[in-house]
C-alpha cells in the first residue's frame, strides 16, 4: 500500500526567522561527520552496532553508492538517496535540513501568499522501519528523511513556488495531485523531491491552506485505513471519512480564490494596484490599450510587461 503525505505529522512548526540550531545529529543516534558519504558510512556503522534507537536489522545492511535517479530494480521505485543504508540516508537528510529551511525562505520570501509552514529533520524510526519492511521500500527510494510543507493562499502563489523552488534546488521528481488529490485519498499537493549538496534529498509539499489546516483531523482516519492494509483488513469508512475532509478543505480554498482573485474588468489604468498570474503585487506604471498590453512595477522592484487579461484585483 503506497504511503500517504499525509503521514508527516510530528514537523515542527516554522518560527521566523528559520531555527539555525536544529537538532544534532548525536541526538539521532549519529556521529557528527560531514567530509565524504564514506566517512558517514564508517560513523554510522559504528553507531548502529550500539545503538538500540535504531532500525532492527540495520547492522546487516550493506552500505554501497547508489545511482540517484536510476530505477531500483526490484521495487521498481526511483532511487533518491545515495545509500542503501537508512541510517547513513537519514543523517545525510538531518545535516542537510539546516539550509535547505534557509534556501526554501529564499526561494519564496517574494512570494504573496506563501509560507514556509513545517518541517521535520528526521523520520520516526518506527515508520520508517515500516516503509521498508512493511511496505517494500527499499531505503534508498524513500523520499521523507527529511521534508518540509510550505502552505499556499492560492493557485497562483502555488506556480509561483514551484517556478521558484526549481530555479533553486536540482529537482529529482515532481508529481502535482494539488487539483484533484492523491488517487486514494484525495490529499492536495504538489509534491517535489530536491537534492542537496551532500549527496541526500528532501522531500517538499506545496500544500492548499486550508488543507493544511485539516491535516490533524485527517490523519486519523489515514492512519486507521494505513493500519487496516498493513495487516490484511479493509478500513472503507476511515477512507471515505478522510477523503471528506480533504474534498471539503479544497472546495473551501476554491471558493475562497474564486471571490478573491477575480480578473479585473474593464480598463487597466496607470497607477492601478494589480496582482500577476504568478500572484506577485505590483503598480501599473504604463498602459498601450491598443495593444491591451501594460507594463507593471512589482513590489520586488522589477519592470514586467503582461497583458491586461493577465492582471488580477490586488
Amino acid at each position: 500500500m503506497a504511503a500517504h503525505p499525509l503521514d508527516r505529522l510530528g514537523f515542527e512548526p516554522i518560527a521566523f526567522p528559520a531555527q539555525t540550531n536544529p537538532r544534532s545529529l548525536a541526538d539521532l543516534g549519529f556521529e557528527t561527520v560531514t567530509d565524504t558519504i564514506g566517512a558517514h558510512a564508517t560513523a554510522a556503522a559504528r553507531k548502529t552496532a550500539r545503538d538500540p534507537r535504531l532500525l532492527p536489522g540495520m547492522q546487516q545492511m550493506i552500505v554501497r553508492p547508489q545511482a540517484v535517479g536510476a530505477v531500483e530494480p526490484d521495487s521498481g521505485r526511483k532511487i533518491v538517496q545515495p545509500t542503501d543504508n537508512p541510517a547513513i540516508n537519514q543523517a545525510l537528510a538531518t545535516e542537510a535540513m539546516p539550509a535547505y529551511k534557509v534556501q526554501l525562505l529564499q526561494a519564496i520570501r517574494h512570494i504573496p501568499g506563501a509560507r514556509l509552514a513545517a518541517s521535520r529533520d528526521a523520520k520516526n524510526p518506527a515508520r520508517l522501519a515500516e516503509k521498508i519492511a512493511g511496505q517494500g521500500q527499499p531505503a534508498e527510494t524513500v523520499s521523507d528523511y527529511g521534508a518540509a510543507q510550505i502552505a499556499v493562499a492560492s493557485p497562483e502563489a502555488k506556480d509561483a513556488v514551484v517556478a521558484a523552488v526549481r530555479r533553486n534546488f536540482p529537482v529529482l521528481r515532481q508529481q502535482d495531485n494539488f487539483t484533484f488529490g492523491d488517487p486514494e485519498y484525495r490529499y492536495r499537493s504538489y509534491s517535489l523531491q530536491v537534492q542537496m549538496p551532500n549527496g541526500s534529498s528532501e522531500e517538499l509539499q506545496i500544500v492548499p491552506r486550508e488543507v493544511l489546516e485539516a491535516n490533524r483531523q485527517e490523519h486519523h482516519d489515514y492512519k486507521t485505513v494505513r493500519n487496516a492494509g498493513l495487516s490484511g483488513r479493509t478500513a472503507d469508512q476511515a477512507r471515505a471519512a478522510a477523503r471528506a475532509i480533504n474534498d471539503s478543505a479544497m472546495e473551501r480554498f476554491n471558493s475562497r480564490n474564486s471571490s478573491a482573485d477575480r480578473v479585473v474588468k474593464g480598463p487597466v489604468e496607470k497607477g492601478a494596484r494589480v496582482r500577476l498570474a504568478s500572484g506577485v503585487l505590483a503598480k501599473v506604471v504604463y498602459v498601450d490599450p491598443n495593444m491591451r498590453i501594460a507594463r507593471v512595477r512589482t513590489d520586488d522592484g522589477r519592470n514586467v510587461t503582461v497583458r491586461h487579461k493577465d492582471l488580477r484585483r490586488s
